[in-house]
């Protein structure tokens, strides 16, 4: 085991691509043992799925946990990280009534099974904000990857190019003019923790390769490349309390079944920690998520392809909030009329939730992660193990341990 005490300039540099549980998971665990980790994320911050949007009057006060909506610890090696983040007060229990809503009859069975449901406190991306401020891990936000460059000097190190993830501007002839792209040198090891990097959506929109075909990893890219991905929206909406009902819903988290639209309804509100559940007093608005079904999200992702920040990529979601709202309102028996809606928005996931096409790859190569020992590189996610957010932090720790293991076995003048 590497000391935790290195010296920071001798310290073996590891990059991470992707600020999601999995790859903050890999980061943490890596800079735990001496190393210094650069995590790269496309968004404004860490969280991936686990990210929380924020709207209300202040921009704070309603909360929306617009992608993985709880998690359960069915693991024991998993369960032992989640009582560290509990112990931490990033995680608490999310209680309340949950069950199945049918989308023909709007009857709603609750369900009786016990079973723990876990959730960020205060908000659910406080695991992956708490995990990109451990030392030795820095977080560099809003930059996109564009691909990966083998050293040719004697340290054979990796250099992460990368720049912007804001839409470039568009040149009088309407082609985007995209920033130079930047290069960070001189890292030891790359851990490729978002799946988007083996896609062709970097052809379709950005006319660049897939990042990862540039790091000429077999193993990697072909196990990325397998595993399938399902797209999915996500509606987050408040509304004004009404006097003669508590909720739109007799739940606080119901699967929708028979429903071409939705999958999953939540009021968002009622989770530990949020703002509306904690001071009742200003409790006059109540937060929901929903969630669309995958035949909804295919048939819109197929019919327009567009980059997030543009106004085609709006106008899609915009459309998209439009129907799956008339969907909440019609299961909820209500229309616009008897409903005062406050805010209303939409967000696409483009691979929200992944086949299990690569499970038996990262098995065979990294215990839970896809690993080429030789390149030094390795790829984890929820798409190596389970789609869920405690496969993706056991892939994110197989991830740590394997590059562990490559550092132990490279030169020291590589270090």
């Amino acid at each position: 085991m590497m000391a935790a005490s290195r010296d920071a300039d001798s310290a073996p540099r590891v990059a991470v691509v992707g600020g999601g549980i999995a790859g903050l998971t890999a980061a943490s665990r890596l800079a735990r043992q001496g190393c210094a980790v650069t995590v790269y994320e496309t968004g404004r911050g860490p969280g991936g799925r686990t990210s929380t949007r924020r709207a209300g009057p202040d921009g704070q006060g309603w909360q929306f946990d617009h992608g993985a909506q709880f998690f359960s610890a069915k693991d024991p090696h998993f369960k032992t990280i989640v009582d560290e983040w509990v112990a931490e007060g990033i995680v608490g229990e999310w209680q309340g009534t949950f069950g199945v809503l049918d989308g023909n009859s709007k009857t709603f069975t609750e369900d009786t099974e016990t079973k723990t449901r876990y959730v960020g406190t205060p908000s659910m991306n406080s695991v992956a904000k708490s995990l990109a401020k451990r030392t030795g891990v820095e977080l560099v936000t809003s930059r996109r990857v564009v691909r990966f460059e083998k050293g040719a000097d004697e340290s054979d190190s990796w250099s992460v190019v990368h720049r912007s993830s804001a839409p470039p501007p568009v040149d009088a002839d309407g082609n985007l003019t995209p920033e130079p792209p930047k290069a960070d040198p001189h890292f030891t090891a790359i851990v490729v923790a978002d799946k988007q990097t083996a896609s062709d959506r970097s052809i379709r929109v950005y006319n660049e390769d897939p990042p990862i075909k540039s790091a000429e990893a077999p193993v990697i890219w072909n196990g990325m490349r397998a595993a399938s991905q399902t797209p999915s929206f996500a509606l987050m909406f408040a509304v004004k309390r009404m006097n003669d009902k508590v909720s739109l819903f007799p739940f606080h988290g119901a699967t929708v079944t028979n429903d071409k639209t939705l999958s999953w309804i939540a009021e968002d509100s009622s989770k530990p920690g949020r703002p509306l559940n904690e001071n009742k007093s200003s409790g006059t608005v109540q937060c929901f998520v929903a969630q669309s079904t995958a035949d909804f999200a295919k048939a819109r992702v197929k019919a327009m392809s567009t980059i997030p920040g543009t106004s085609p990529h709006q106008t899609l979601l915009d459309e998209v909030a439009r129907e799956m709202l008339e969907a909440v309102l019609r299961l909820a028996g209500m229309d616009k009329k008897s409903v005062e809606v406050v805010h209303v928005a939409a967000h696409r996931w483009g691979a929200a939730f992944p086949g299990d096409e690569a499970f038996a790859s990262a098995r065979e190569s990294g215990g839970g992660c896809l690993s080429d020992f030789e390149k030094r590189i390795v790829g984890c996610g929820d798409f190596c193990v389970s789609p869920k957010i405690e496969g993706a932090a056991l892939s994110g720790a197989a991830a740590a341990a394997r590059v562990t293991e490559m550092i132990k076995g490279t030169p020291s003048a590589s270090l």
